[in-house]
């Protein structure tokens, strides 16, 4: 039994039935893929710029006057194509990390539950500092003009009372040791 496609067996070549939506689709993330393909290009011609003027000079290209032009030019067509696309959607996801980690620290504040998932949200956050991964830094907390004075939390109603440690008077006859 002959396959199609054998010598001699003709082949179908006919070409199969597209619908244009599928084709104008394809052609459009194709389109995405070159685009982020010279951006990524164009950084990575920066980059390579960059090592050859601190190998042979020891100065960054920023450094050298004549290269500024071709370094904001290589800059302008990577940020027009998107070559840092990829960078942004890094940023997108350390930014929803904290975001998550933000709102379950708050939880975990009444739900002793919601630690494990802080925990894990914290793990995730680390690896992601491991691989690189480093979202925008957050501002320090402002100081507080006056230090809150210390009060104890009321006890929610039908919850169960915290024990209270108070020092135990020592009742032991003298002269024994305890």
């Amino acid at each position: 039994m002959s396959r199609p496609g054998a010598p001699g067996r003709p082949r179908d070549v006919r070409p199969a039935r597209r619908s244009s939506a599928g084709l104008e689709e394809v052609l459009a993330r194709a389109l995405g893929h070159a685009r982020a393909a010279a951006g990524e290009a164009a950084l990575a011609a920066r980059a390579l710029l960059d090592a050859a003027s601190l190998g042979a000079t020891g100065v960054p290209a920023d450094g050298h006057a004549p290269l500024r032009g071709a370094l904001r030019w290589l800059e302008g067509l990577a940020t027009s194509a998107g070559g840092s696309a990829g960078l942004r959607w890094l940023d997108a996801l350390a930014a929803a990390l904290d975001a998550e980690i933000a709102r379950w620290e708050e939880q975990s504040r009444t739900d002793p539950e919601a630690r494990g998932v802080l925990r894990a949200f914290l793990g995730v956050r680390e690896l992601l500092w491991e691989l690189g991964v480093r979202g925008p830094q957050p501002a320090p907390p402002p100081e507080p003009a006056e230090p809150a004075p210390h009060t104890r939390p009321k006890p929610r109603r039908g919850a169960a009372r915290a024990l209270e440690r108070v020092p135990i008077e020592d009742r032991r006859p003298p002269g024994t040791a305890g």
